[in-house]
């Protein structure tokens, strides 16, 4: 939608105002009463917005204010750079004389655009008759129109239907709803259809209802329809009875009897909420709800366990492939390898696979097929027209800002698992996250968007934190290619895939070899990211390093690691001429970051992945006072800070990650009052080390109040003992420690931490023969891993781990037994053994044993069930425990 893009520019003029005002001193009041003139736009465009731009009208009214919000902030963006290098004290005096005159210039373009604005307010199309009912296309009836669902080819839904019907006629006597939920195209209306006219249900219920709800939702017009299936009639009802007597209608209808209402694609929950008045708790009674929404669905269900309905696999998608194709004729011989890569590449969407397969029904030859699996994406894309409307509809209902942050996804390598902390932060450098609340930071606010999205099933959460918070996530192909083609219709970004010349997005996706782009002579002053996913390495020589800055000046986005797509060999000392960059990710062979890296005064993330072990940076990071996240994967030594230059904190700063222990000293700590992540590497004996007056570096780090996340990497250096206590931050949440080598015994310190939640042990991080925790420790501890060890025996119940939920160990060869005691920890949920002896996989085995009996008496009283999960690696000693339980009997 076009509002993303021009909303999206209104909000970072906004944003410019704010952080630049002492740059824009000179035309404040220009720049103030520009933004009050576009500020007007925003109602306009959210009305326009849900139309979809059919109306030809809208199309060319959003055109002119998109140009006209971009032109604004490409104006603003060059005085900036302009008035950065004026006060930097390093322009020569041909700049100070010039400067007065761009202020003027600046002035005169503003008041030119602020014309055209008007030309716009003026234009009586822009009056709100261009947003009537009768001008904007029939969406309602599109969205309510009724799925046509195809009873022929099911495949794959056997498993999920009878587990349904299950519920449905063998469940509780009770009153029951039943929720399924998955993402647009995972085939939920085809499931419920299929469990609805299964010949068990129809004996059941006597009273059926099937009833389509669809984001375009009227109370009134739902349960109309429904009394009209239940009764069999088509006379009108409603016209002169409330929304509550209809309900009492469908009611007394009903009066005791039982029955099995399915309300298909439920958006909201506030809908399920107004609508389940109408259906009276008799016994034995179904409502069956379908929706692509998590909150929906666990709200309705009545276990508040949903049924999450899987993708296909393998076999599936290339059975319902070949009957899609070929109907009732099987497939030929020599089509079958060709068409078992392309269900493959369908990745498990039903949807998918049924559009794909329209194209292979006309297509003979073994020849066509591989063209076919060789060009999924330009086939899928192609096809994807006619089946818009079922993504397009999720899309429709985002908030503008959701929607920026969902087609973003597009942005990204197909299929590539994104790490949630590198796509949140780059959302807030792009400026897609503004403050809500003053409690609440960007990245807080960005999560939450990103859960949104999730809830939603427009993303898909690939891996999660031990606390639950998502790690990686990723979008179906078929969403990423909607994503693609939405955002580039959008000018939000737009894909690179050769040398050729840019078009005016303001973001770009590099995925050729990215020296095609920097050597093609472009003049690319509208590009705003640089998102490079080539997998293509190229060593940016060094009289080529001021190629970026000189072909986009007005860069925000950087991103080149850890894809490595570009090699920096030396740092580019102009590319601190980037005044806008707010993200850079790189990758270099470097041991010195020069002192030019602190005039990176608009730095947020500042991601630097080197090959050597050390890395120091000359510059003073402290001043860069927006500076959020710094990350390295060496061992950073930090200049110490200036007082003389910035004697203030930077409240923004969260992570550092890895610093060297010479770096935590209490002058440079102070300077990061609000830090919450924190890694430190190096030869951990110079932070441990106490002093003649008693002071040690770590003991600073009791200074961080709001430090959560703690690293402590070990790199040469025998240690002795941890530091005590009371020295450690006070809200420790998750600490890592990594070959520090410590005896066990030392653990206590850590089992007295009353707020450690996550715990992990890696590298030898402790060694010995026995472990044996005392009693009361870890009160809080919910995760545990261990990973390479010496450790024989280890004696542990819920007494030392009460609340434990996941437990990890990794290559502990000389391990003999998980401590059996392990079982009777209520909230044990998971427990994973990578690579241990077959003694401590056969002990885990008996644990899972005593596990699932007490699931088993749980249910019977409770009739719910919480599984314990078992996974051992490699399989092989899995096999060889079940062989040996089936010879004694016991499963």
């Amino acid at each position: 939608m076009a509002e993303v893009v021009v909303n999206l520019l209104v909000e970072n003029l906004t944003q410019l105002l704010k952080e630049n005002i002492k740059l824009i001193s000179g035309v404040k009041d220009e720049v103030e009463n520009l933004l009050d003139d576009l500020d007007d736009f925003k109602a306009f465009l959210k009305e326009a917005g849900k139309s979809r731009y059919e109306n030809d009208i809208l199309k060319r009214l959003i055109y002119r204010i998109r140009n006209v919000v971009t032109k604004a902030e490409d104006l603003i963006d060059k005085y900036v750079v302009a008035a950065k290098s004026h006060y930097d004290k390093k322009v020569t005096r041909f700049l100070d004389v010039e400067y007065p005159i761009r202020k003027r210039e600046l002035a005169e373009e503003i008041q030119k655009v602020r014309v055209s604005v008007n030309d716009i307010r003026q234009d009586p199309d822009y009056a709100r008759n261009a947003l009537r009912e009768e001008a904007l296309p029939n969406i309602g009836a599109r969205q309510n129109q009724v799925p046509n669902v195809e009873e022929e080819h099911v495949v794959g839904f056997d498993g999920e239907a009878d587990a349904i019907i299950q519920r449905l006629v063998d469940g509780l006597q009770g009153f029951e709803v039943i929720s399924i939920v998955g993402m647009p195209g995972l085939g939920k209306t085809t499931l419920a259809n299929k469990v609805f006219k299964d010949e068990r249900v129809e004996y059941y219920f006597m009273n059926r209802a099937w009833i389509y709800v669809s984001g375009v939702y009227k109370r009134r017009d739902v349960f109309v329809r429904i009394l009209k299936e239940l009764t069999k009639q088509s006379s009108s009802y409603g016209d002169d009875m409330s929304d509550g007597d209809l309900a009492l209608k469908i009611k007394e209808f009903l009066g005791s009897a039982k029955y099995l209402i399915v309300l298909d694609d439920v958006w909201k929950v506030e809908h399920w909420n107004e609508l389940k008045i109408a259906f009276p708790p008799n016994k034995g009674s179904r409502v069956l709800v379908s929706t692509r929404y998590n909150d929906v669905a666990t709200e309705a269900d009545s276990k508040g366990d949903p049924h999450k309905l899987k993708f296909l696999n393998e076999e599936e998608s290339w059975e319902l492939l070949q009957k899609k194709a070929f109907r009732m004729g099987g497939c030929p011989d020599e089509l079958q390898r060709p068409g078992k890569l392309i269900a493959e590449k369908c990745k498990g969407l039903p949807l998918a696979i049924v559009i794909i397969a329209g194209t292979l029904g006309v297509k003979k030859t073994s020849a066509e097929w591989d063209k076919v699996a060789n060009s999924m994406n330009d086939f899928l894309r192609m096809k994807l027209e006619s089946y818009k409307n079922l993504i397009q509809m999720s899309y429709d209902q985002l908030p503008y800002d959701l929607k920026s942050c969902f087609l973003y996804f597009g942005a990204f390598s197909q299929a590539y698992e994104i790490p949630a902390g590198k796509l949140i932060r780059l959302w807030i450098a792009e400026g897609f996250i503004d403050e809500e609340a003053q409690s609440l930071t960007l990245e807080d606010i960005a999560h939450e968007k990103l859960s949104d999205l999730v809830n939603k099933n427009l993303v898909m959460a690939m891996q999660r934190k031990s606390n639950g918070q998502i790690k990686t996530c990723r979008i179906h192909d078929m969403l990423h290619e909607f994503c693609k083609s939405e955002a580039k219709e959008e000018n939000l970004f737009e894909e690179i895939n050769m040398r050729r010349k840019l078009d005016k997005s303001r973001r770009l996706s590099v995925r050729c070899n990215v020296s095609e782009i920097l050597y093609s002579g472009l003049s690319a002053d509208h590009v705003r990211s640089l998102l490079c996913f080539s997998s293509n390495k190229y060593d940016l020589p060094t009289d080529k390093i001021s190629i970026i800055r000189e072909a986009f000046p007005l860069l925000r986005v950087l991103h080149t690691a850890p894809d490595e797509s570009i090699i920096f060999t030396r740092f580019p000392k102009d590319m601190t001429k980037l005044f806008h960059l707010r993200y850079i990710a790189i990758s270099t062979n470097l041991k010195v970051l020069p002192q030019a890296i602190e005039d990176l005064w608009n730095m947020q993330t500042l991601i630097v992945r080197t090959t050597q072990s050390t890395l120091q940076i000359k510059g003073d990071i402290w001043k860069m006072t927006r500076l959020r996240h710094f990350q390295t994967n060496s061992s950073a030594q930090l200049s110490p800070p200036s007082p003389s230059k910035d004697p203030f904190a930077n409240r923004n700063l969260q992570t550092l990650s890895r610093i060297s222990p010479e770096s935590c000293t209490a002058a440079a700590l102070a300077k990061a009052p609000n830090l919450n992540n924190l890694g430190i590497q190096g030869n951990l004996a110079k932070l441990f080390e106490t002093k003649d007056a008693g002071s040690s570096l770590f003991k600073n780090l009791g200074e961080l109040k709001l430090l959560e996340k703690l690293k402590l990497l070990n790199h040469g250096g025998e240690l002795q003992r941890l530091p005590q206590k009371y020295e450690f931050p006070q809200k420790i949440r998750k600490l890592t420690l990594s070959g520090t080598q410590l005896k066990w015994s030392e653990l206590s310190v850590l089992g007295s931490l009353e707020y450690l939640e996550i715990l992990k042990l890696v590298e030898n991080a402790f060694k010995g023969d026995k472990w044996e925790p005392f009693e009361g420790g870890f009160p809080c501890l919910q995760f545990l891993r261990i990973e390479r060890t010496d450790l024989k025996t280890w004696k542990a119940s819920s007494l030392h781990f009460p609340l434990l939920k996941s437990l990890i160990l990794r290559q502990c060869l000389k391990l003999e037994e998980v401590p059996p005691s392990l079982a009777d920890i209520d909230n044990l949920q998971e427990m994973e053994l990578n690579r241990t002896n077959p003694s401590a996989a056969q002990s885990a085995w008996n644990i899972l044993q005593i596990k699932q009996g007490k699931e088993k008496e749980l249910k019977e009283k409770r009739g719910s069930l919480r599984r314990f999960k078992l996974n051992i690696y490699p399989p092989d000693e899995l096999k060889q425990i079940q062989q040996i339980q089936k010879c004694h009997g016991v499963i």
